[in-house]
């Protein structure tokens, strides 16, 4: 891998030590993980500039259980591989079992290039009922 200094909106906002991290590898992971966070935490159409940007509003969807969650994962799916360029071939899926009331595990599938290579790595995405988000990096 190249040198990494976070990505663009770590770069601007100066909020992401890469130095604190063994190696680049370990940066990069922990770089898409804070992207993915904040992918999360946006409700889509909130961003004036790119209204597709975050997750789809989960108080507004009024389908069948089986029908919300396939648009959860479809909508959340195309944002991620739009905004989040280092993964690929980018899979989500919404834990079926884990469902509670303002609660929500979300998983992670991609794949990211390292060392010339392409490495499979996995996030859980866990949306808590306070509203915050934890990613963690291999379902730890």
């Amino acid at each position: 891998m190249k040198a990494f200094k976070g990505s663009l909106f770590e770069r601007l906002t100066s909020d992401f030590d890469y130095n604190q991290y063994e190696n680049i590898e370990e940066a990069v992971y922990a770089s898409i993980a804070n992207n993915l966070s904040r992918i999360f935490s946006t409700n889509a159409g909130s961003c004036e500039i790119a209204t597709d940007y975050g997750r789809p509003d989960l108080n507004n969807i009024n389908l069948s259980m089986k029908d919300s969650i396939e648009r959860i994962e479809y909508f959340c799916e195309l944002c991620i591989k739009k905004f989040e360029p280092r993964l690929y071939k980018t899979r989500v899926a919404v834990s079926k079992q884990r469902l509670a009331v303002n609660q929500m595990n979300i998983y992670i599938e991609g794949y990211l290039l390292v060392n010339g290579k392409s490495k499979r790595i996995n996030f859980k995405a866990d949306l808590l009922k306070n509203g915050k988000v934890k990613i963690y990096k291999d379902g730890i």
